[in-house]
């Protein structure tokens, strides 16, 4: 016959144990308090703002680039680099790794395209001051990060369109060579190249009006071929100041501070006062439900062997 256990009888068992089982959440509620306000250490939250924007001011053979190194996710990668978090540690003296110091930073990149783009930077620690320095080294070395890595691109596009003026510089020089030789031979004016007295360097293509009367005078054949050398020194010519134009423009750039443009400080830096952890209230009441579940968990366990002991007993004197 199965013995079945009514509501009333549980109440009863746990009003018989209710002291036990305050006894218990006592203990517990202590153990919470002294945890909450002893032995853990207050923990702050550090936050600040950037804004990115894009350059609309540069020329547009470089505005791709810097359009790219100005995203909001360029920003998060270099915050998170190797290159910035190592001058961190090494400046704050932080007893930590690159990859600890990485995981610490939390930052919040926008999704949606086009207008400004704000990051959202936070750092959780138990020293106040200690993450503010954080943030705001971050975020100054961040800066001076992309200025390197932005300017060390452009230095590249630099001496690339210096090299492309450089050999359309030894092609013109030796078409007009040839042309010059040959106009030797007919007894025709030299062809005079001069490059422009002026910063943009670029080259002048010049002929005279006793070269364009003399070539008329030539053979067909003769008419072609200097033809032939004037047309290949001009797209030459014009290939040479396409070059020039676009070192100029990146040289230009290079003068100026795209990072400061692209990046301002919308927030500084704010620790409040109130820590985020630990929740000394939740701690108190998670402790509590906890002292109360194992104080009846005891009662109902403890009467349970008490009731359960005279029946093994009896069962044994009438076996026996």
């Amino acid at each position: 016959m199965e013995e079945e256990i009514s509501i009333r009888e549980i109440i009863e068992k746990l009003w018989k144990g209710k002291w036990i089982i305050v006894g218990i959440t006592f203990v517990a509620l202590v153990i919470g308090l002294v945890y909450s306000f002893l032995f853990v250490d207050p923990v702050y939250k550090g936050n600040a703002k950037v804004a990115v924007n894009n350059v609309a001011s540069v020329p547009e053979n470089v505005q791709p680039y810097i359009n790219e190194m100005t995203k909001p996710q360029v920003f998060e990668q270099t915050l998170k680099s190797t290159a910035v978090l190592e001058k961190i540690i090494e400046k704050e003296n932080l007893e930590l790794t690159v990859e600890q110091l990485q995981s610490k930073f939390k930052l919040e990149i926008p999704t949606e395209k086009g207008g400004n783009s704000f990051i959202s930077i936070s750092l959780e620690g138990t020293d106040r001051e200690k993450i503010k320095n954080i943030i705001d080294n971050a975020i100054l070395l961040t800066r001076a990060e992309l200025a390197k890595n932005i300017q060390s691109r452009l230095s590249l596009l630099e001496k690339e369109y210096n090299l492309k003026m450089e050999e359309e510089d030894k092609e013109i020089a030796a078409a007009v060579k040839k042309f010059n030789e040959i106009s030797a031979g007919e007894g025709l004016p030299s062809l005079i190249l001069f490059q422009q007295n002026t910063t943009e360097g670029q080259f002048v293509l010049e002929i005279n009006e006793d070269i364009l009367s003399q070539l008329k005078d030539l053979k067909k054949i003769d008419q072609i071929e200097y033809e032939k050398i004037n047309s290949k020194i001009q797209n030459l010519t014009s290939l040479y100041n396409f070059y020039s134009n676009k070192y100029d423009e990146v040289r230009s750039i290079s003068t100026m501070n795209i990072v400061d443009i692209s990046t301002n400080i919308l927030s500084d830096t704010f620790v409040p006062n109130n820590p985020v952890s630990p929740n000394k209230i939740l701690n108190i009441a998670i402790a509590v439900i906890l002292g109360v579940i194992v104080g009846v968990f005891i009662v109902i366990l403890s009467d349970f062997f008490r009731n359960d002991t005279p029946v093994i007993n009896n069962s044994e004197k009438h076996n026996s």
